[in-house]
């Protein structure tokens, strides 16, 4: 994770008393070093860190170097010495400058001339830091970031931007963001929405931070463009243009939906399985998926969708018929209109057989579940004085054991069957899969269910995270095992659900059980070295954040 820069002026004149305290505790947390707790750390490794110690528990350090704070374990670090914090972080700013490296060190010195009386010492260093970052950025096409840092160069005192050569650069991304809006603007006017959507990802290539201005715009034209492609029977070029609008903004799956189906039915988009969480009885997606078996030489699968399509449709089978009916609901659904009503009975039967499957649980699932159904979310808020989804499981328990459970939602929900329905039900199935009654704490329980949840609810997962992932704005895992409840938040059940991902992806299904007893009796961080293969949360954390921007 992105930690935030933190204010590292250190205020100086400490007294005798603290002097003392702070030589007797290095003297005992490195006797054989010989130097006191300090601001250079050398690394058994041969490395030589510089920075101000900000903590030491006895297992690592928190260091704060120019771009932020940096955990090490004390089992790494061969001795430390006292340097003055001001002076060695000023250092590690002129040598990030002479490197090539300016950018690390802004953060920091933005903060000392904001705070420290030494501005008239700092001030060089931050005009010249400033100007080799923007030219970086200049030089990387990074157009957004350079203008910013350029019109903080320009704010400050002594700066001379009329007589350096990179004003006209930065002028000149400044009119390419005029002329790349102009663009978009007369493409959309024209009706060419394949245009448009090229010109705004250049856009938001340059400059990042338009994209709130620009977002709905986009979704609107990959909307439109996917319609059409679909329509003239470019199924392939259709299929990710919906799946992304659907990802982007959940509610669009049911003007997606049998479209997306079709698609998947002609091997273009998700796959089978993926489709098949979307609308579980359609005929067309069967025979496809009963062909695709026999290729495979899988004869029983083979039978079970025919059969199914049998079932569905009678013993005439009528291929072509079938989808064209597909195609048109697809159409209808596309222009509008209201989307294909799949009963509900037959959507939990489709979650609970699929997460009855993927859990490799005995025997068949309960016919019946305890369910509450609502007309609308608000509706069902105001009737359970929660501010919950469209999908919640209430248990109500008589000394501490559970005598019902009853699942409230709203049938109608956009997006429920993929995210919230299966979400709640596997958090009815936990005592079945863990073979006893749910005691886990709220992160690890959340991430179980999220990871039950149908394939673009998933992809949605990743968007987020690697959205967060780019803003610095992941949560801290160390923040995450530590809360009390879950919340009702996108991010934060994201998160946990990527968290969990990794960190039992290896583990089989028959030992799941008793790994997650031993995760929740002794906690993530007692047991980390064991379950994770790493030593601290912030290791963890960084091993999480390249996972999260390695992509899928």
């Amino acid at each position: 994770m992105r930690h935030a820069l933190v204010n590292c002026s250190h205020k100086m004149g400490s007294t005798l008393l603290h002097l003392f305290i702070a030589t007797l505790v290095a003297m005992m947390a490195f006797p054989a070093s010989g130097y006191l707790l300090a601001d250079e750390v050398q690394l058994k490794n041969g490395h030589v860190m510089r920075g101000k110690i900000l903590s030491d528990d006895g297992q690592q350090i928190v260091l704060q170097v120019p771009e932020g704070k940096i955990w090490i374990r004390r089992s790494r670090i061969s001795s430390v010495l006292r340097l003055d914090p001001r002076k060695t972080l000023i250092e590690e700013c002129v040598r990030r400058l002479e490197r090539g490296t300016p950018g690390s060190a802004i953060g920091f010195l933005r903060r000392e001339y904001q705070h420290s009386p030494h501005q008239q010492e700092i001030l060089p260093l931050y005009r010249k830091s400033l100007l080799g970052e923007v030219e970086s950025l200049l030089d990387r096409g990074l157009l957004e970031r350079a203008i910013v840092l350029w019109n903080e160069y320009c704010s400050l005192p002594g700066s001379h931007p009329h007589n350096i050569p990179l004003r006209s650069r930065v002028l000149a991304g400044e009119s390419l963001l005029c002329q790349l809006e102009s663009t978009i603007h007369n493409f959309l006017e024209s009706d060419q929405p394949a245009e448009a959507i090229g010109h705004i990802g250049t856009l938001l290539d340059r400059f990042p931070s338009e994209g709130w201005k620009w977002q709905e715009t986009l979704i609107e034209s990959k909307l439109e463009l996917g319609r059409r492609l679909y329509l003239s029977g470019d199924l392939a070029g259709a299929a990710p243009l919906l799946i992304e609008v659907v990802v982007e903004q959940p509610q669009l799956l049911n003007r997606t939906r049998s479209a997306i189906v079709h698609c998947a039915a002609q091997h273009h988009g998700l796959s089978f399985d993926a489709a098949f969480e979307l609308l579980p009885d359609d005929p067309t997606l069967h025979l496809a998926a009963a062909e695709a078996a026999a290729l495979h030489g899988s004869g029983f699968d083979q039978s079970r969708h025919l059969h199914r399509v049998q079932d569905l449709v009678g013993e005439q089978i009528q291929p072509l018929l079938l989808e064209q009916q597909l195609i048109q609901a697809a159409s209808d659904e596309l222009a509008g209109a209201l989307p294909l009503v799949v009963p509900l009975e037959r959507r939990l039967a489709a979650v609970s057989e699929r997460l009855w499957r993927n859990w490799e649980l005995p025997a068949s699932p309960p016919a019946s579940l305890d369910l509450h159904p609502y007309e609308d979310l608000e509706t069902m808020r105001d009737s359970l004085g929660l501010p919950c989804g469209p999908a919640i499981l209430i248990s109500e328990k008589q000394y501490g054991r559970v005598i019902s459970e009853t699942l409230h939602l709203v049938p109608d929900f956009p997006f429920i069957d993929q995210d919230q329905l299966p979400r709640e039900m596997l958090r009815l199935w936990l005592p079945r899969i863990l073979g006893q009654p749910r005691d886990l704490p709220p992160w690890l329980e959340e991430g179980l269910c999220v990871r039950s949840r149908g394939t673009l609810a998933l992809q949605r997962d990743q968007l987020l995270l690697a959205r967060a992932s780019s803003l610095g704005t992941l949560p801290e895992i160390s923040r995450l095992i530590t809360m009390k409840v879950s919340i009702e938040d996108e991010l934060f059940r994201a998160a946990c659900g990527s968290l969990v991902d990794m960190i039992i992806e290896d583990v089989p299904h028959i030992l799941l059980p008793e790994f997650l007893d031993q995760l929740a009796t002794d906690g993530l961080e007692q047991s980390l070295s064991i379950v994770t293969g790493t030593d601290t949360l912030h290791e963890l954390q960084q091993r999480w954040i390249r996972r999260i921007d390695s992509g899928p």
